[in-house]
């Protein structure tokens, strides 16, 4: 294998200075305002500019298995033969539920008992119609469906043993670089992939399944098999689950390899692999699976600490059995992110199941420049979009990532489809987790308000969802002045007493701000946002002071220097304590 040695981006961020009183020192109300006195403060914040080491360019080892084109779910068989999803009512008695099993004349598979679910199989040449009609006839029987394929959305086109350039362009299209200043991922963060399995014995992925419930689940198993075990009947066919693992959380600056959305290892974000794909029909041998297993799988990683989960996957739908699993994690607190499929974007084709349940994050992808990968599939589900490749410009268009398979062993391989847009956005979601920044609906909201169209017709819109993730701006990374806010105020122990006016203003891209209406005395001026929502200045948050500030009634203070800030709990702030600001919620 061999390597690149790792170079130096420089990311931007918002630094610290004790300036006019310095940052912890409670200021000297001034006088009290008369009434209707009201002035305006203005003045700049300034930026500094910080060294972060990262991955740059590598070599992939060894060949990778053949070229194929984007896989496509249309014109693949939808329904999985003679296997039902039975949901019974509640309180169904467990005698009755086996007796009616025994008049269709089926054989239970599995169940999902939290759901009141049971995967059954009919007898080889059974009337499926007249089996689903007996159980809709049973007053104990909520509902009878058909168990359905997905298909992995991912295509392999590894077709230049060599040297690959700009192999990490997708990371910076979605400014990954700037997020990495402020956060590379935490151990307590646990995204479960749900796959074909991982081969976390690659050298570039070592650790990073650990601590975690890792588990097996394709065709109706239950056991801790979860690692790839290839195609048997294509040995060349490369490991789909360990290049959307690598995506998200491979070994990073590490000398080896490719980089990862968050930084894995020992002190890195966890993936828990969940095995829901493989070789289930002769005539597609890998990458699908029944929605049956994905619901499974899905309430077990609710249940086993995950607060991802993301899917590279797509199929018909929707699905009441997925959507009540989906429900059930939503409402656990997990965000939940899938493919939008590689059906294209013309009509009738759409946003592929599960991406197309509103509580899930629809990704569809885009190609460098950037520019819609004319594979993806577009809708007005799609929420964002991210780097999915396009082999326009091969071989430095595709995103490449860690993975293997039986005939190459482990190597690096250049992939593209909605399966690679996918982890990039839930490795984002994991970094925005590992800021303090909490609650599926309010993490969509932030990739959405902080996505770009830059470069892009028709944006927002069916192909972009609200435009490209950018990773920076999604996890409050301070180099953004257009995210900080301004106010007057006072300081006295951990609690702020805001005086301005309330909404904040925001700053200005050019970091310049103005605070109209601001009570006349002596005070202290705030920039501050508030990373994680939660209505207090806390480690991860941009937070900057100058006290002493004085306001005159209809008089413009233009403060002479720029008012610097510091991610908060680093630098000079390192144990400062957290400090509450009543109403502060307005000020994200």
């Amino acid at each position: 294998m061999i390597l690149r040695r790792a170079t130096l981006l420089l990311a931007v961020a918002l630094v610290v200075s004790a300036c006019g009183g310095g940052m912890t020192g409670v200021p000297t109300p001034g006088p009290t305002p008369a009434p209707g006195g009201i002035g305006t403060v203005a003045g700049t914040a300034a930026a500094h500019a910080t060294a972060l080491p990262v991955v740059g360019p590598v070599r992939r080892a060894g060949p990778a298995g053949p070229v194929r084109p984007v896989r496509r779910t249309a014109g693949r068989p939808v329904y999985i033969p003679g296997q039902l999803v039975v949901k019974f009512r509640a309180g169904a008695p467990a005698a009755s539920v086996s007796a009616l099993h025994t008049q269709v004349g089926a054989s239970l598979v599995s169940t999902i008992d939290r759901l009141g679910v049971h995967v059954i199989r009919l007898a080889a040449g059974a009337d499926q119609d007249a089996a689903m009609s007996a159980y809709r006839a049973s007053p104990i029987v909520e509902y009878v469906e058909r168990d359905a394929y997905a298909y992995a959305t991912a295509a392999v086109t590894p077709n230049d043993p060599f040297y690959v350039p700009d192999q990490s362009w997708h990371y910076g299209m979605i400014n990954l670089a700037t997020a990495w200043n402020v956060t590379t991922g935490s151990a307590a963060v646990i995204v479960a992939v749900l796959d074909t399995g991982i081969r976390d014995d690659h050298p570039d992925l070592i650790g990073i399944t650990s601590g975690t419930s890792s588990h097996n689940f394709f065709n109706n198993a239950d056991n801790g098999n979860y690692r790839d075990p290839g195609c048997p009947s294509d040995p060349r066919d490369l490991s789909h689950g360990t290049h959307v693992s690598g995506t998200i959380a491979a070994l990073t600056n590490n000398n080896q390899g490719v980089a990862g959305v968050n930084w894995g290892g020992a002190a890195g974000t966890k993936i828990m692999t969940l095995r829901v794909l493989g070789e289930h029909l002769p005539a597609f041998p890998c990458g699908s699976g029944s929605f049956s297993d994905i619901a499974r799988a899905i309430m077990y990683a609710a249940d086993h600490g995950a607060k991802v989960i993301s899917m590279s996957f797509g199929g018909g739908g929707p699905d009441p059995t997925v959507d009540s699993a989906i429900l059930y994690a939503f409402n656990l607190g997990v965000t939940l992110v899938a493919a939008a499929g590689n059906d294209t974007c013309s009509p009738p084709n759409s946003v592929e199941y599960p991406a197309s349940n509103p509580n899930v994050i629809a990704v569809a992808a885009v190609g460098p420049g950037p520019a819609h990968a004319g594979y993806s599939s577009c809708g007005p589900e799609v929420a964002v979009a991210s780097p999915g490749g396009d082999g326009s410009c091969d071989p430095g268009c595709f995103v490449w990532s860690t993975t293997w398979s039986p005939n190459t062993g482990f190597v690096y391989a250049g992939f593209q489809g909605t399966s690679m847009a996918t982890p990039h956005v839930s490795g984002v979601v994991a970094l925005m987790l590992s800021r303090g920044i909490t609650g599926p609906a309010n993490i969509r909201s932030i990739l959405q308000s902080t996505a770009s169209c830059t470069g892009l017709a028709s944006c927002p819109g069916i192909q972009y969802g609200a435009g490209v993730i950018d990773a920076g701006l999604a996890v409050g990374a301070a180099a953004n002045a257009g995210r900080l806010c301004a106010f007057t105020g006072s300081i006295s122990g951990t609690t702020i007493t805001r005086q301005s006016p309330n909404p904040a203003p925001h700053l200005q891209d050019n970091g310049a701000f103005t605070i109209p209406n601001a009570p006349s005395g002596t005070w202290s001026v705030f920039i501050w946002q508030d990373v994680n929502n939660n209505g207090m200045v806390d480690t991860g948050d941009a937070y900057g002071r100058r006290d002493n500030v004085a306001i005159f009634q209809n008089v413009t203070n233009t403060l002479t220097s720029a008012m610097q800030v510091q991610t908060y709990g680093t630098g000079a702030l390192v144990g400062a304590p957290i400090l509450s600001v009543p109403g502060g919620a307005t000020c994200p």
